[in-house]
């Protein structure tokens, strides 16, 4: 049986002066799905996401989190603060004079939470993040990975029922991301957080997603898992953008036709392309000479 979604976005669209960033999108998030938003810089990724956690409003359509219109575009508005959401940002946001504890504790004492119970949950996740033997340390003396997991950890402290993330790793050691990117995704799976990741990044994508949404020229062009997006690209663009894909013109020949009826199932999308990845070729002295 189908679970209900937990957060929906209902024909959403946003405009900056004559620019139209989101049109009419429309998506769905699982309690405890990890949702990936991927598209090429500037595709209105985090306009979504600012949208959702009601940093901006939408000109048409409804936010809805667990059950809730939180947002109509009109007259429903409920503020940021009052949505339950954890938000990671690009570049972190850590306060510079703060020590790393003091980050992660701050949304705890905005809350007014007893002294003890801050302490106690501070320490929790930072265990779970492996970041204990930093709690002391400023952002500026903290690794770029370091400074990561103390955002994420003031994300999820307040156990918010939903957690957004900007392009969260891009600041990251190549060399590092990839563990770090593990890392993350065990620690809100064992948590349970609703997640909505919006990311340029393919591999980011692909490694980390329960459900991709491909955006594209302020739409949602595709929707699937990480193996129907790869497999199954919807056009050329998705096959191109997600893995890389060769697309060569091609004739589809068909002899032998009887009649026009046996070609209704072929529409003009199909006929004209043919892609193929290149782990799906190989070299065969059998082969046909190309010309």
């Amino acid at each position: 049986m189908r679970r209900m979604a937990f957060l929906e976005l209902r024909n959403i669209s946003k405009s900056y002066g004559k620019n139209r960033v989101l049109d009419k999108v429309s998506l769905t998030a699982e309690k405890s799905e990890f949702l990936v938003i991927l598209g090429a810089s500037g595709e209105g990724k985090s306009t979504i996401l600012n949208i959702i956690s009601g940093v901006i409003r939408p000109d048409e359509g409804e936010v809805v989190i667990d059950g809730r219109v939180v947002d109509d575009s009109n007259k429903t508005y409920v503020p940021p603060e009052l949505r339950d959401i954890g938000y990671v940002f690009q570049n972190y946001a850590l306060y510079p004079h703060m020590s790393a504890f003091d980050n992660i504790a701050f949304p705890l004492k905005m809350r007014k939470l007893p002294e003890e119970e801050i302490k106690k949950r501070v320490r929790e996740v930072a265990e779970m993040l492996r970041i204990s033997h930093v709690l002391d340390h400023k952002p500026s003396q903290l690794s770029g990975g370091q400074q990561q997991r103390v955002a994420v950890a003031r994300a999820i402290v307040k156990q918010p029922k939903l957690l957004l993330m900007d392009e969260p790793f891009s600041n990251i050691d190549p060399a590092l991301r990839a563990s770090v990117r593990w890392e993350i995704k065990t620690l809100v799976k064992q948590v349970g957080i609703t997640t909505v990741m919006a990311t340029h990044d393919q591999e980011e994508a692909m490694s980390l997603a329960d459900k991709i949404l491909i955006l594209h020229k302020g739409k949602i062009i595709q929707t699937g898992t990480p193996e129907e997006i790869y497999n199954r690209p919807v056009n050329t663009y998705v096959a191109d953008f997600v893995g890389g894909m060769n697309i060569l013109p091609a004739n589809i020949l068909i002899p032998q036709i009887e009649s026009i009826a046996e070609l209704k199932s072929l529409s003009v999308e199909n006929i004209g392309y043919i892609g193929f990845r290149a782990e799906h070729t190989r070299l065969d002295d059998q082969g046909i000479k190309a010309e």
